[in-house]
């Protein structure tokens, strides 16, 4: 309609408008020359194997242009791209080319190569109504510009999606029964291989493994579980053992990429991360690689599930980048089982491990000075503070840059951060939560605090005293030794008891039923009674060396690491509260322990 000489302006007479129109018609009428462009989309492509999806897709479109005398513009291909979303590259470079205006007809084989998502393809159908672009589906014979043909495409757009919502549903169900038998989900691990040596394709398998192409390990049951990889294994334990000694994330990484090591045959080798197949060549460690190895615990021989997103349909038709689903704590295992492959290290350093990490989150550091874990962090208050209108102040944990570990007040620091930038603060907007520098309040808790850091010695050594008479209850024994044999604690040993109090009550009903005697009952009860008995935790023999530490309490907390000890003290107490010379004034045991704390 831009090419008409005409303008519907300029009509100024009955006349006039008839032969506007006429001029529009025949117009139009002589546009048969149109302009078209192809679009292929296949779903996956495998690596190594001949694909005909998208050669038969152009040549039935080519043939249909052909047919209709359409000007063919250009072919756009998406390979081993899903049709869930709008995220492909050729797919935008077509609406790129619509927008121009120069598109007359988008021609595909089957409506499913555009999309596999109804409400996408909905947008899609008005981005095409927007600039009189016509959609066309050679094979199902379906064109947009029919009634027909709109509402058979709009339902078989609907319909498209079951594909994608049942390999979802079933790509779920079949990692669950895995997650379930203990196998892993996923790739490639650093750490394990598959074990098909004889045809590896592990990015740290030719040139790199001592293995590669030899006999296939009989151990990984053809493949089917992840076995200790021959190389990656030993750098696995040696970034755990870094770890343990108190080394950081980026110092661990430095360490490995900057030395060789010996492995235990006597070869020496460059430690290197593991890689994707056939996207991320194996390179050097970072900090985040580091941290995942720590974290993992897979490593201990445990599969764990994380948490995931379920599947989102949402789309963005000319930004797809801009839809992001998230899901919180996705890095929090919601559970863990006992896997079928061979851990590299034990359960016991991978939980210190995880402890001192959690540590770290709270534990002030200094850099380039050894870090010192603070025994009452979390748990120090302030007395004075608790005096001014029962304000809660913690005592942090500081060096405060000559080195001496000590606690101060967390008012007094917030107070002293706030006045250094007073100049840039207006005076009509002070800090909320934080006392202002220079007022009488200020001054007076300042003279009550008296020593403005507390050696973390002394106070440390008030809290430890608190535990010198404490005494663990003789019926807490079964409970603390339960979970030295099983991560479950009392649970697996009250199932496994209750199954034997249910047999006990079975023998009973035959015995009054009359259907056994009073010698076999009586029997069976001794049985059961003695099995009851056995099962309890402090009856096992590995029980012995455990128990008279737990009846000495004091001992026992003279073995405990610094971690361990401050694990204790949280579990014991609330808080604990210090006046201004760093004197305890008051403990506050949680209800459990009220008893036990004299």
């Amino acid at each position: 309609m831009n090419n008409n000489q005409f303008d519907l302006r300029n009509c100024n007479s009955p006349e006039d408008l008839i032969k506007c129109l006429g001029s529009i018609k025949a117009d139009n009428q002589r546009k048969d020359h149109l302009k078209c462009v192809i679009y292929i989309r296949k779903s996956r492509i495998i690596s190594g194997k001949e694909h005909y999806s998208d050669r038969a897709q152009e040549e039935n479109c080519r043939a249909y242009a052909e047919q209709k005398g359409l000007e063919l513009l250009s072919v756009f291909i998406d390979l081993d791209l899903s049709g869930k979303n709008s995220k492909r590259s050729a797919f935008q470079q077509m609406l790129d080319l619509i927008e121009t205006g120069v598109v007359d007809i988008v021609l595909v084989n089957h409506l499913d190569r555009t999309y596999r998502n109804g409400f996408s393809f909905a947008m899609f159908m008005s981005f095409l109504d927007e600039y009189f672009t016509e959609l066309i589906s050679v094979s199902e014979n379906l064109d947009s510009r029919t009634f027909s043909g709109r509402l058979t495409m709009m339902l078989l757009a609907a319909t498209a999606e079951m594909p994608i919502w049942a390999a979802s549903e079933r790509s779920r169900e079949a990692k669950g029964i895995r997650f379930r038998l203990g196998l892993h989900n996923g790739g490639y691990r650093l750490g394990y291989c598959n074990g098909r040596c004889s045809n590896c394709t592990d990015p740290n398998g030719k040139d790199y493994c001592p293995l590669y192409g030899g006999h296939d390990r009989l151990e990984s049951k053809w493949g089917r579980l992840q076995v200790p990889h021959p190389i990656e294994q030993h750098a696995v334990r040696l970034v755990i053992s870094c770890y343990q000694n108190g080394m950081s994330d980026q110092e661990i990484a430095n360490y490995i990429n900057n030395h060789r090591f010996e492995l235990p045959d006597g070869t020496s080798t460059q430690f290197r991360t593991k890689g994707v197949p056939n996207s991320c060549r194996p390179g050097r460690f970072t900090r985040d690689s580091v941290r995942d190895i720590v974290r993992n615990p897979f490593y201990i021989g445990y599969v764990a599930h994380y948490p995931t997103p379920a599947l989102s349909m949402s789309d963005n038709l000319r930004h797809p980048e801009r839809i992001h689903v998230s899901v919180k704590n996705r890095r929090t295992p919601l559970s863990l089982v006992r896997g079928q492959h061979e851990p590299l290290y034990p359960m016991e350093i991978w939980k210190q491990n995880q402890q001192c990490r959690s540590s770290k989150k709270q534990t002030p550091t200094t850099a380039g000075k050894p870090t010192h874990l603070y025994l009452l962090t979390g748990l120090a208050r302030c007395a004075e503070c608790y005096q001014e209108n029962d304000r809660i102040a913690s005592l942090r944990g500081s060096t405060n840059g000559s080195g001496n570990q000590s606690y101060r007040c967390a008012t007094l620091c917030d107070s002293h951060h706030s006045c250094r930038g007073q100049a840039n603060i207006p005076p009509a907007l002070p800090n909320p939560g934080l006392i202002a520098h220079g007022t009488p309040v200020f001054d007076d808790l300042v003279k009550r605090h008296q020593r403005t850091n507390l050696p973390a010695v002394d106070l440390e050594a008030q809290a430890t005293a608190l535990l010198q008479n404490f005494t663990i209850p003789t019926d807490w024994y079964d409970r603390i030794l339960a979970y030295m044999f099983s991560d479950n604690g009392m649970s697996d040993f009250e199932l496994h008891g209750h199954n034997l109090r249910r047999e006990l009550e079975r023998y009973k009903t035959l015995y009054l039923d009359g259907h056994i005697g009073q010698d076999e009952y009586e029997e069976q009860a001794r049985r059961i009674t003695a099995a009851l008995e056995n099962l309890k935790p402090h009856a096992r023999t590995e029980s012995e060396a455990i128990l008279p530490l737990l009846a000495d309490f004091p001992s026992l907390w003279a073995q405990m690491t610094p971690l361990e000890q401050r694990t204790i003290l949280k579990d014991i107490f609330s808080g604990l509260y210090f006046d201004g010379k760093g004197t305890l004034r008051e403990a506050r045991p949680h209800a459990a322990f009220k008893e036990l704390i004299k």
